[in-house]
């Protein structure tokens, strides 16, 4: 099937197509868009081709919301990537932690801080701590 056999396919957001403007209760607002498909005796010719095109008409939602879908979950990942390295940025960016001139590192990279040392209990009786 080559693309010339194809129906026209039109879209318009807010205004309905004429063949439905009559109808009652019709919302023209951003949120409503309408597809319409013009179809040619072509399409009904034969009992095959009438078969086909109504499939693919019918087809066309299922198709539609597939891809609406993929869209939506390939923009998801992409702002995931994008705030994960956001907040490699914001990591790096955060000042290092002032270390007391006492602070010593170990080779491992950890702080060694002096222990205050505690009293014993012969030493509080004998007051020299």
């Amino acid at each position: 099937a080559s693309i010339q056999n194809a129906p026209q396919v039109f879209y318009s957001s807010r205004e309905p197509p004429l063949e439905i403007r009559h109808l009652p209760d019709l919302r023209q607002d951003e949120s409503v868009g309408y597809v319409s498909f013009v179809l040619f005796p072509r399409h009904f010719a034969d009992q095959e081709s009438r078969e086909k095109t109504i499939s693919q008409i019918q087809l066309f939602r299922d198709y539609l919301h597939y891809h609406i879908k993929c869209a939506k979950a390939y923009m998801h990942s992409r702002m995931r990537m994008r705030v994960k390295e956001f907040l490699k940025v914001i990591n790096r960016a955060k000042p290092d932690r002032v270390t007391a001139a006492s602070d010593k590192r170990t080779a491992a990279g950890r702080y060694l801080r002096p222990h205050l040392r505690q009293p014993t209990s012969s030493q509080q009786a004998e007051g020299d701590w």
